[in-house]
Parts: structure tokens; sequence; C-alpha cells
């Protein structure tokens, strides 16, 4: 028998929980509650039952939990089986880790505790429709085209538009003239992130699916132009789901290294590639699927790069990877949430004027076993204590929040947001895919929507000088799910702008 199993959770106790193996040897008599503060803090933080509504954790999530776990019941038989679903060994259990008398007295737990319903929406400032300092535009294109945008940049250079594409495309769209089409590169697969070089070359980062998938198909590669033919050199293929680069010198050798998000799916990692005499050596610094997005940053201030990593799936987290020199980082946990959180996007950048940077988060995946609304979900900004510890001070409720931008779009000497939501409540009125919030004062932030609400899916953002005025524009990427499988039929309308009215 564990000792210490009645004080509460056990991620409270300073020894470190037991694992899945330790847990299934031992004689727990102990209650619902206790059982699913042991095996949820054996993986992760545990989520309370009232993060989501009864049939969603009687039917979807803890049948999957009770099955990784290797404990399979009467229910299952026809059901297809892990393997036969292509879900890589080690994922499920081969052996139970769990007994069946325990197991329901967690299900118990669960479902006397959950709500009927997801619970609603924290009482919230109403967002007033008409985003100040900017017009919306819908570009018009001539082509008929699926509406699948990947990616999204804006070049600092030309104000030009690079829009990758889901059925293998980059394109160049004119920003001055109409955004008319000046180039059209094949990828290998879905383009999701680029880098621009001096010398007019650039590199890009290729996903492979987006649907969740074992597959490894992404690709980073280095793009040049021979008279009017652009030439891709592989600099790293076999990536799992890609979905993120950075580029820094981490070692200090004066050569660019780069940091890959290899989301994947039951199986990913966090990679850094550091230069040597040999070309990259990879160095893993997260073996966990789910990395999301990265920084780099001096966090700690002593002269070297240090890496913030968002890691999303199961063990949601904000991570600080802290440069030790020679190749060597230290792992720290910053912030840290359940597994039904849905990390989607964040920003280190100084949000309440003090001068030292705030973590700010939006949080909205809803694409997993739980899909359903959530009240949680939304924008939240983490105050830096100035020592490198956070501490929530702000937060607003958006269901389906994905994708942020941050900036002071107006010059008023104060950070702004904008906030798209790929799964959006689309019972609410006003809509409320895409929220800009005008910072009034200090944690005070004004909610504004789109006057009018084109019936577009938001996927993607971004933000640059579009007509080289000198202020911020923006563009949000459009995906719609439906022209996946079925031939399009209307004219492409790959984004929206939102352009900024100030100069």
């Amino acid at each position: 028998m564990l000792g210490l199993w009645s004080c509460g959770q056990i991620a409270e106790r300073k020894q470190p929980p037991p694992n899945l193996y330790q847990l299934s040897q031992s004689d727990l008599d102990l209650s619902g509650e206790q059982l699913a503060n042991g095996y949820c803090a054996a993986c992760h933080i545990k989520p309370e039952p009232e993060v989501l509504d009864k049939l969603i954790w009687e039917t979807k999530v803890l049948p999957d939990m009770r099955r990784r776990m290797g404990l399979f019941l009467e229910e299952d038989f026809g059901k297809a089986l892990p393997e036969d679903e292509g879900v890589p060994d080690g994922i499920y259990s081969r052996t139970p880790l769990i007994t069946a008398k325990n197991w329901n007295k967690i299900l118990s737990y669960y479902l006397e505790n959950a709500p009927e319903q997801p619970l609603p929406q924290k009482d919230k400032l109403a967002p007033k429709p008409g985003i100040p300092g900017f017009e919306l535009e819908i570009p018009k294109f001539p082509m008929v085209r699926a509406d699948l945008t990947t990616m999204l940049n804006i070049s600092p250079e030309t104000g030009h538009v690079w829009l990758g594409h889901r059925f293998r495309s980059l394109f160049v769209l004119d920003s001055k003239d109409g955004f008319r089409q000046l180039d059209s590169i094949p990828t290998p697969v879905a383009p999701v992130e680029i880098k621009w070089n001096r010398d007019g070359s650039f590199e890009l980062l290729s996903m492979g699916l987006m649907d969740p998938a074992n597959d490894s198909l992404g690709v980073l590669a280095s793009y040049s132009k021979i008279q009017d033919t652009w030439t891709a050199r592989p600099i790293r293929e076999g990536l799992p789901r890609s979905v993120h680069v950075e580029f820094a010198d981490w070692n200090g050798d004066g050569k660019e290294d780069h940091l890959i998000c290899d989301f994947g799916n039951h199986l990913g990692k966090l990679s850094l590639y550091l230069s040597n005499s040999l070309g990259f050596e990879e160095t893993i610094l997260k073996s966990d699927p789910g990395a999301r997005r990265t920084i780099a940053v001096d966090f700690d201030q002593d002269g070297d790069m240090d890496i913030l990593a968002l890691m999303t799936q199961a063990k949601e987290a904000v991570l600080l990877f802290e440069n030790q020199g020679s190749g060597q980082f230290r792992e720290k946990t910053l912030l840290a949430f359940q597994p039904a959180f849905g990390s989607s996007d964040f920003r280190y950048q100084d949000v309440t004027g003090d001068g030292v940077p705030d973590l700010i988060l939006v949080n909205g995946d809803n694409a997993d076993l739980s899909q359903t609304l959530k009240n949680f979900h939304g924008i939240r900004v983490f105050e830096n204590d100035g020592s490198g510890s956070f501490k929530e001070s702000w937060f607003y409720p958006i269901h389906g929040a994905s994708g942020l931008e941050v900036g002071d779009f107006d010059e008023d000497g104060k950070t702004d947001l904008i906030v798209i939501a790929f799964f959006p409540d689309h019972s609410q009125a006003p809509k409320q895919n895409l929220i800009y919030f005008k910072q009034i004062s200090t944690r005070q932030f004004e909610p504004f929507v789109l006057g009018s609400s084109p019936d577009l899916h938001f996927l993607t953002i971004a933000k640059g000088d579009l007509d080289l005025d000198g202020d911020v524009d923006l563009v949000v990427g459009t995906f719609a799910f439906d022209q996946l499988y079925n031939a399009p039929t209307q004219q492409w309308t790959p984004f929206i702008v939102l352009r900024n009215t100030l100069k």
C-alpha cells in the first residue's frame, strides 16, 4: 500500500507521483476521487469532473483512458484494437494497469460529479460590432479554388502575402495590386512556416497530413530561384506532422540553428538541430507529441539564447529550456494545464507596460475526443513578476480560441490583442470567431468583433505592413473543411484583410 494517499492530490506531495505500473502493483483501498488523483497524476495534471459534461466523459474520454491503461472490457468486443488503427506500440498498455473494480470507482467519481451539460461561460464584457481603426476587405479572386489556407505571412520588404495551401502549393500575392498572383510554387505537403533570406531564397516548413496521423511526411527545405524556376533542397525530411520552426544561434558559433515542433499524433517531439563542423546534430528536448510553438529569447538575460515552448495534447504546458552551454538545456515548467485545456498559441511580450514580458496564451483546440463547448477556452494574460514566475491576471472566455496576434496596433502606447477561433459557438451573436481587444488601461481591454460577419472559418492569422505605409495590418486565413473532399464551386476566398487606417 502506498502511503499518504488520504492527503488529497498526489501532485501536491513533494515526492514524485507513482507511475502506472507502481499503482497497479499496490493494494489500493481508495475512493474514486483518490484513485483519480493518483492515476491522473501519473501521466498529467488531473482534470476535474466539471471540465467536461457527463456524456463526453462516459462515451469518449474515460473509455480511451481505460484502454490506454490496458483494461479492455466486454463493451470493447467487436471494436477495432489500437494496433488495427495504426497506433504505435507503447501507447496502449498490453497488460492491465488498473483493476476493473478500481476503474469502476474512477468512472463513478467522474459521472457522479460531472455536469449534465457543458458549463456556461462566465459573465464577460460583450464585444461591440466594428473593429476601431481597421477596415474589412474581402479580396476577390477570379479563379475557383478551395479555401484551405494553412499559412499566411506578410513580407516585411514588399508587403506581399505569401500563402500556403493545403493542396501542396505556395502562392505569392501582390498586396498593392489587388493581391494579384505573382508566383505559384509547388510544395511536397501543406506549408506552415516560412523564413526569408536576404538573397531572395527562403526556408519553408511543410507539415505533412493535417489530420491526426502518425505519418512522417513533414519537410524543412531551402528554396532558391534560378532564372524563373524555384528549386528546393531538403534540409530535414521525415518529420512527424511538423507545425513550427524557429531559427536562432543557440550554441553561439555564429551559425543559425533550427528548432522544429514535430506535433505528431500519438508520437512526436521537440527537436533542436545545432550546427557543428559536420552539419547539424539533433538534440531532442522533449519526446512527447503536441509541440506547437517555440520562441527564441534570452529569458534569463545571461547572454545566450533560451527557448520557450508551448506543449499541447495531454501534457499541456509552457516550458522554459534554459541554455546551459555546450548544447545542454535545463527544462523548467512555467505553466501547466489539464489535458482538455486545448492550448493553441502563445506570445511572450509586455502587456502591462512595466517593461517585463508577459505570457499571452489562447486555448481552444476542440478537435479530439472532447468536442464540446468549454467554458475555460479563451485568452489569458499571465503576468511576469520580474523573476520569471507567472500568474494569471486576465481571462476572457472565447469558445474554440485558436490563433493570436499581439501589438500596439493603434500606436497609443498600450498593447492590443486579436484572437481568432476555429471552433466558435455558432449560436452566439454577434459572431465571436474573431475578437479584437483594445487595451484601454492596464489589464482593461475592450472587445470588438467584425461589423459584418462573413460566413468563413478562420484558421490562420498574421500581422504586417501590407501597403508599406508604416502601420500594422492583419490578414486572416480561411479554411473550409467541406472543401477538403468536395470540389469547390465558388470563387477563391483564401483570407480577409483588416487594413489599418491609422496612416
